[in-house]
């Protein structure tokens, strides 16, 4: 059987682990992932690569830096 469900992304992560931040609020979304909560979400895989990409790169920059700042 197809099914037409689409993935869902978090816009900004890139992470598809995602849902629903309440029943009640069928509006809002929460990634488990980052902590991203909002109504926004990306369906489209190949701009969720990209945000993934950047998100990543972002995530290993800032380890660096705060690595850096620890003292020894």
């Amino acid at each position: 059987m197809l099914t037409n469900k689409k993935i869902k992304f978090c816009p900004e992560c890139g992470s598809p682990n995602i849902q629903w931040e309440l029943p009640q609020t069928w509006s809002k979304w929460k990634c488990l992932e980052c902590n991203y909560i909002g109504a926004f979400i990306i369906e489209d895989g190949e701009i969720a690569v990209q945000i993934r990409k950047d998100y990543i790169k972002r995530y290993l920059i800032e380890q660096k830096e705060s690595d850096a700042e620890q003292p020894i």
